[in-house]
């Protein structure tokens, strides 16, 4: 997904020093948008497409999220474009929903590189989610962390379910593009969005 602006550091450090969460949600189906499709290819670096990476990362996903008895829809499941309209209704077809839009991200400064995650301005719950995830992203990967925060970004605002848009990587840049085109390096950014996901409905402990 193209972002065309800088982000102030102070903004994202604001994500981490928030006041304090709210109870978490007893959402008991996850929507997963696979950004982009079919006329809409999305960010385009170093021989990789966006659409395809985001379609492959939300079957990994799925398979994780199933396996532990979670019922998952996806926006789309094969390489077709699909506007946002259709994409937010997916996630209003049924109470205790949550909506997770994946993308991967460029840049015209190829040196940028990290993972984001991003949120509707006033929402709680999806701060709540955004935080959640944005802190298992590089437990397990060495990347920047680029925080999370509010944006008002189209899918977000249509989605009346909670609802968080993440950025995985930086396919602008070289060294981010050969990661997130490994399926290693995808298969663990599943394993960690998932975590982030199951964090937010279950308590610790």
């Amino acid at each position: 997904m193209r972002l065309a602006f800088l982000i102030n550091a102070a903004v994202v450090l604001s994500g981490f020093t928030a006041g304090p969460l709210n109870a978490l949600e007893p959402f008991n189906k996850v929507v997963l948008d696979p950004g982009h499709g079919g006329k809409d290819p999305g960010s385009l670096g170093f021989g990789l497409v966006e659409k395809n990476l985001t379609l492959d990362l939300a079957k990994r996903i799925e398979k994780i999220l199933v396996g532990k008895g979670i019922s998952v829809d996806l926006t789309r499941r094969t390489d077709e474009y699909v506007d946002f309209e259709t994409r937010s209704k997916v996630a209003s077809l049924s109470s205790k929903t949550i909506l997770v839009s994946l993308h991967f991200n460029a840049h015209a400064d190829r040196s940028i590189s990290g993972t984001e995650t991003l949120y509707w301005p006033g929402s709680e719950s999806g701060r709540e989610l955004a935080s959640y995830i944005q802190s298992e992203l590089g437990r397990r990967l060495v990347t920047r962390n680029r925080g999370f925060r509010p944006e008002r970004l189209k899918i977000l605002e249509l989605t009346q379910a909670t609802s968080v848009l993440i950025e995985c990587g930086f396919i602008s840049n070289r060294w981010e593009s050969q990661r997130c085109g490994s399926e290693w390096f995808r298969q663990i950014l599943a394993e960690e969005i998932v975590q982030g996901i199951l964090r937010y409905r279950t308590p610790a402990g």
